[in-house]
């Protein structure tokens, strides 16, 4: 008896190498923009939901009931996850264990945009696995470590879509080669098995949006 393929093996391939990158970025009056931060979660998150919710208000009257509909609400994710035992390598190359890299991402990220309160600094979420790209702004950010467990820190992260970025995986993947070339010179550096946004993009540049 033949096994059933619940998922082909192009897919399977890609989902090992998809991470989720932050960017922080800073618009000019000029129009001009460049990347404040950038971060690739090192560990992949073990719980991702993204909840959209529909505007419409369903009206009941006594010749019957009709919809006040105003379209597709923002959407509104949460991820989480724990910082995991072991060193790993980063998307940039560098071996760093799962609690520095979160830190980094904390205050580079979530409390960045925060407090700089600028309406110039704008976060894009770079869903590569889903193929979302979107404008985003924090809502939430959650640590918790407990004493069972001293070394290990588990997160949740809150945000909610702007908007949609009006990008293919392939011009995604090729922006953000653009703005971070030496990501992809150290691709081939590293094993399949390590957080390698390198090579990851060098794959999707090579085939269809």
């Amino acid at each position: 008896m033949a096994k059933k393929v619940l998922v082909s093996a192009a897919t399977y391939d890609q989902k090992r190498f998809y991470r989720m990158t932050f960017e922080l970025r800073k618009t000019l009056p000029s129009g001009d923009s460049g990347a404040l931060s950038l971060h690739t979660l090192l560990v992949n998150p073990s719980d991702f939901s993204q909840e959209e919710l529909g505007r419409g208000n369903i009206i009941q009257t006594l010749g019957g009931a009709y919809v006040a509909d105003f379209g597709l609400g923002l959407p509104t994710v949460t991820l989480s996850g724990t910082t995991g035992y072991r060193l790993r390598m980063s998307a940039e190359g560098i071996e760093r264990d799962g609690y520095e890299e979160l830190r980094d991402f904390r205050s580079d990220i979530y409390r960045k945009i925060l407090l700089s309160n600028d309406p110039q600094h704008s976060l894009y979420w770079y869903n590569w696995e889903d193929n979302e790209y979107y404008e985003v702004h924090p809502q939430n950010f959650r640590l918790q470590r407990s004493k069972s467990e001293p070394t290990l820190y588990r997160y949740e992260f809150r945000f909610t879509c702007l908007r949609r970025l009006t990008k293919t995986r392939r011009e995604a993947a090729s922006d953000y080669l653009k703005r971070n070339p030496s990501t992809a010179n150290m691709a081939g550096q590293l094993t399949s098995s390590v957080s390698n946004i390198g090579e990851l993009l060098l794959k999707l540049t090579k085939g269809d949006g």
